[in-house]
């Protein structure tokens, strides 16, 4: 009975054999009353009737009453202790709904508060055990976070384990468990892991060079990749790259510069050595024939000239376009040039920003500034940095004599620093696309040197990326989806804010946001997030609750530009949604315009909420994050991204409870989704 009967089940049962154990001893005492009193029956069977529907709808009130304050709060303090037994939750334990079970909720808390006090001892005896490892992890995460170089670990069948910044930047949308082919063209890799492999069956152990190309084709990358062998047995490699378009670029720019320069050159020095050899060979020439070839001599010299400038020009551009310029405040220029002049040098103006080789252009200042300071006869040195369009002129103001042009043509001439080799202030300058010069102002003199303007940098917080590697991925296997367990999978956990509430009467999507969920671990630096631009107006009353109108949406992508994308996001995963059918019901309809699918396996987390807990009242986002402790900013919720990621941490604490309840694989979930028939009747979109 225990395994057939649930515990509201057998309550009901024993209010029926009460009522039907009264109604059979009524029926006995009416009956012995009758045959030792006798009288009309029809007073015996009112009277009985009477007494019967009454202990009846007694025991069936008493029954109802005792299932609404007993026996489901009991089944849900079960529920509640059950959940966190196999999901770690901090949240205390509601105890309203237990009123009238004396101090069988308090209990219930003080048996949740022990365990958490345990896992807490635990988990602080861990992290005291494993500090040491914490701070080289730390370490290691800020050394591959901004490592110049992208670096990509990956398994024998290229689904990537680790990822830097500097890789994402190059690859595009790099993702724990993604195939790396996706991202790089497989064809140089496969070849490159070929001739690793053929090198380490002869001994050699070294890492394989070769040139790749993203998937897009829009950039080469020099790449070097090295195997990971444990055991004697490789289990995936490490690819590290860096782009070399700009590279290659500027080798084919530099072999064209050389052949222009040679088809520019030739043809004038030949010329030029036959006007001289024709006026050599004839002393006696007559003057008016000497005249036109000394005339002809000068127009092949001028054109030589000419197309030797214009090389020149080109040369530098692209000398320029190539040295690397960052964006560089003006005030850390100055506030260098002040440390080595020990105050003698005024600061004026605003802080601007500019692209340039800061340490080249700090050593060139402050060769002028030593060379004016060395005269004795300027004072009042000040420096200021002044935007002008597209330009920002860095100006070195003083009082006293002026700067005679060979001074500057002298300090311009020499090294500027023993780290830069041979490299001149000269060169600086032409590295730079730019010039200095003096000029007089005001009552004093200024040297002028404009610069390229710069944006002012978005400063954001640091973000740690926790989530940039996973060496413990499951291992890749070709079963059918549904028979993978749920802790195999890959999902994305997304949400969408909408017009309103009818896909069918023509409301659409404003804004759609998801998460990936990767071995168990949300993966917050890999999100999806965009506003959609819906093509219709905004209700005022969805806007009240979402914050999102018009103007909000203005020049966002359409459906078909923001569904593709998130389509590739999921892409390979399962969908998760609260309230599923909602958000799918407006993507199916929009499958036609993508021209894409979406035939992803969908969990619906409410549904999935109503399967664990059968005896909870509330399955709304609200209740469940109340239920797992979940912390939802108000300001977050009804944002795509904001309940997107509650969502997620949601799910993420009931893949513990499915596990627990028998629940492991992607068929078993779905299988129990679809029983819940009454909810699902209600989600009819």
């Amino acid at each position: 009975m225990h395994e057939r009967f649930g515990l509201r089940t057998r309550f009901a049962l024993f209010f029926a054999a009460l009522a039907a154990g009264g109604l059979a001893a009524l029926i006995l005492g009416l009956w012995l009353g009758h045959a030792r009193a006798g009288g009309p029956v029809e007073g015996y069977v009112i009277a009985g009737l009477v007494a019967g529907l009454g202990l009846a709808g007694l025991a069936a009130w008493v029954a109802l009453m005792f299932d609404e304050n007993v026996a489901r709060p009991i089944l849900a303090l079960a529920d509640e202790l059950t959940t966190r037994a196999r999901a770690d939750i901090d949240a205390d334990i509601d105890e309203s709904e237990a009123k009238y079970l004396g101090a069988l909720a308090p209990a219930a808390n003080a048996i949740h508060d022990a365990l958490a006090e345990t896992r807490d001892a635990q988990e602080r005896a861990v992290a005291e055990k494993t500090a040491s490892l914490n701070r080289e992890k730390a370490m290691f995460e800020a050394l591959l976070r901004d490592l110049a170089e992208g670096v990509v670990v990956a398994t024998p069948d290229h689904r990537i384990m680790l990822y830097n910044r500097a890789a994402q930047g190059l690859l595009g949308d790099l993702g724990l468990d993604r195939s790396l082919t996706a991202f790089l063209r497989p064809e140089p890799l496969t070849h490159a892991l070929d001739r690793l492999g053929a090198r380490a069956a002869r001994g050699e152990v070294e890492a394989e060079r070769f040139l790749a190309a993203t998937a897009c084709g829009e950039r080469f990358l020099m790449a070097r990749v090295s195997p990971i062998a444990v055991d004697g047995a490789r289990v995936g490699y490490v690819l590290i790259f860096h782009d070399a378009t700009e590279d290659l670029d500027a080798h084919a720019e530099r072999d064209h510069l050389f052949n222009t320069l040679l088809e520019n050159v030739r043809r004038p020095t030949a010329a030029i050595g036959a006007l001289i050899d024709a006026i050599e060979s004839d002393p006696d020439m007559a003057a008016d024939a000497r005249t036109t070839f000394f005339r002809q001599l000068r127009r092949e010299q001028g054109a030589l000239a000419v197309r030797l400038h214009e090389v020149a020009e080109r040369h530098g551009a692209a000398t320029a376009r190539h040295w690397p310029m960052p964006a560089v405040a003006s005030d850390d220029i100055f506030d260098a040039l002040q440390a080595r002049l020990q105050g003698a040098l005024r600061i004026a103006g605003a802080r601007q920003f500019l692209r340039c080789d800061g340490f080249a252009v700090s050593e060139l200042l402050a060769r002028v500034l030593e060379g004016l300071q060395s005269s004795g006869s300027r004072r009042a040195l000040e420096l200021s940095a002044e935007r002008c369009e597209d330009e920002v002129c860095l100006s070195l103001r003083w009082e006293g004599d002026a700067l005679p042009d060979g001074d500057l043509d002298r300090w311009l001439s020499a090294p500027l620093s023993d780290g830069y080799g041979q490299y001149i202030g000269r060169d600086a300058l032409e590295g730079h696309a730019t010039e200095m010069w003096a000029e007089p102002c005001g009552h004093g003199h200024r040297l002028v040197l404009p610069l390229k303007a710069a944006d002012k940098p978005q400063l954001t917080p640091s973000d740690p990326r926790p989530e940039f590697y996973d060496f413990t991925l499951p291992p890749s296997v070709s079963d059918e989806l549904v028979d993978r367990p749920l802790c195999d999978l890959r999902f994305v956990v997304f949400d969408t804010e909408t017009t309103g509430l009818a896909p069918a009467a023509g409301d659409e999507i404003v804004q759609i946001a998801g998460v990936r969920i990767v071995n168990g671990r949300i993966l917050r630096g890999e999100v999806f997030e965009t506003l959609v631009d819906p093509g219709r107006p905004i209700p005022a009353a969805s806007t009240a609750v979402h914050g999102i109108d018009a103007a909000r949406v203005q020049g966002a992508p359409d459906i078909a530009e923001a569904g593709r994308r998130f389509h590739a996001f999921s892409e390979d995963s399962v969908l998760v949604a609260h309230n599923a059918a909602f958000d799918m019901a407006f993507l199916k309809r929009k499958e036609a315009r993508l021209g894409l699918s979406f035939d992803q396996p969908t969990l619906c987390t409410v549904l999935l909420s109503a399967a664990l807990f059968p005896n909870a009242n509330d399955h709304t986002l609200d209740a469940l994050v109340g239920r797992f402790g979940v912390v939802l900013p108000p300001e977050h919720r009804h944002t795509a991204l904001g309940d997107a990621l509650a969502t997620a941490e949601v799910f993420r604490h009931m893949l513990g409870v499915l596990d627990g309840a028998g629940i492991r694989t992607l068929g078993q979930a779905l299988a129990r989704s679809d029983e819940m028939h009454r909810i699902r009747r209600a989600q009819s979109y």
